[in-house]
């Protein structure tokens, strides 16, 4: 696949990191599309998108925004080049879709929240995140023993052959509402958290070394302006890793670094640095925080209870790191956003504000930072 064709010039590229997401590109080029339309309509400037390329690529898919004209012109002045970085096939590669599986790897998991001080330790640093780590087991024990009480006393009152009936009608909305609200996913992303604390998954390992090579392959084929790597919440500690990767490759000094910057959105790395086992991560976070530091800039919001808002990740971990702190912590507010004003609103809207990262709102709204405000705003055409 080739990137910045033709004679355009190219004043961003960012390689994009999702979260624990089966998606993948298709699902996050739309997302894009739709909200470039929305950025454009607030603000009054004529961008296009190009087609998604590289669909059939295993690591790279790309599209591209110029201004004041086509997408499609070869020799248009292009602003920015989007780089989705797969490692989806991984997460579909973790996604069990059996209920029982999933129950019983949560087992294990669990007992090491519940008993092996997980839960203590994110609670330190985020109350909200500790909660919404439980969530899913709270949610399964309701039903289970609704479930009990109701054959129980179906069989009393009724009839025993029904209690087997009722029991198994229980089972299937039970699932069918935690698809529904997300809790099977956020189930799906611990239980893979907790493998990566615990060393037992090597291919994403392996992947950020693929997707370091092709990065350094890509720029110095068709080098950008400005190069910056962005992770959106399980995609923030992946972000990371390949930073670190990137940091020890050879021509990182000479080729990278004098343009790269870092952004986190939504992060929650804590919930990976605080295994003990999470050794090779540790040295990653190690390697970034070496003077001269990558730029990094980290956004959250105590709205998102899926992240650790304002969390230093190297606190988590209690990794001492000379000053001064980083990366850049930075709160904005998400609520506002989806004109949410009551506690008990959010927590029925967790999935979308942790999507409103990635997402552009009219400027009144915006809580202090907007995606596409950072990605194409005027104050961000020079190289910093």
């Amino acid at each position: 696949m080739q990137h910045g064709q033709g004679s355009r010039g190219l004043h961003k590229r960012v390689y994009f990191l999702s979260g624990f997401d089966p998606r993948g590109s298709s699902f996050y080029y739309r997302l894009f599309v739709e909200q470039l339309q929305r950025y454009a309509g607030w603000t009054g400037r004529a961008l296009s998108v190009s087609r998604r390329r590289g669909q059939k690529d295993p690591l790279v898919s790309s599209w591209q925004v110029v201004e004041a004209g086509s997408a499609s012109d070869a020799t248009a002045d292009v602003k920015l080049e989007v780089c989705f970085l797969h490692w989806d096939d991984i997460a579909r590669q973790n996604w069990p879709k059996n209920p029982f599986r999933l129950i019983w790897d949560g087992v294990g998991m669990y007992a090491w929240y519940l008993f092996g001080g997980g839960v203590v330790q994110i609670a330190r640093w985020s109350p909200f995140s500790a909660l919404c780590g439980l969530w899913p087991l709270m949610f399964f024990t309701f039903w289970v023993a609704l479930m009990l009480a109701a054959a129980l006393a179906v069989a009393h009152w009724l009839s025993p052959w029904l209690a087997p009936v009722v029991a198994a009608a229980l089972v299937v909305l039970a699932w069918r509402l935690a698809e529904l609200q997300g809790v099977v996913w956020l189930w799906r992303s611990i239980r893979f958290t907790h493998l990566l604390g615990r060393a037992r998954d090597t291919a994403l390992r392996q992947r950020m070394a693929e997707l370091a090579e092709r990065v350094v392959a890509i720029e110095r084929s068709a080098p950008a302006e400005r190069i910056q790597l962005v992770g959106h919440s399980s995609g923030s500690f992946v972000m990371a890793m390949l930073a670190a990767q990137l940091r020890r490759h050879p021509a990182f000094a000479t080729e990278l670094a004098p343009r790269l910057s870092l952004m986190s959105l939504g992060q929650n790395l804590a919930n990976l640095a605080v295994h003990k086992g999470a050794v090779a991560f540790h040295d990653d976070l190690r390697s970034l925080a070496v003077v001269p530091r990558i730029p990094w800039r980290d956004i959250t919001s105590r709205d998102d209870f899926l992240c650790f808002a304002a969390v230093d990740p190297y606190r988590s971990c209690r990794l001492s790191i000379e000053p001064p702190a980083y990366p850049q912590l930075e709160l904005m507010q998400l609520a506002p956003r989806l004109g949410l004003q009551q506690p008990w609103e959010l927590l029925f809207h967790q999935f979308p504000l942790h999507f409103q990262y990635l997402q552009t709102a009219e400027p009144g709204r915006r809580g202090g930072f907007d995606y596409f405000e950072e990605l194409l705003g005027a104050e961000h055409d020079c190289i910093h």
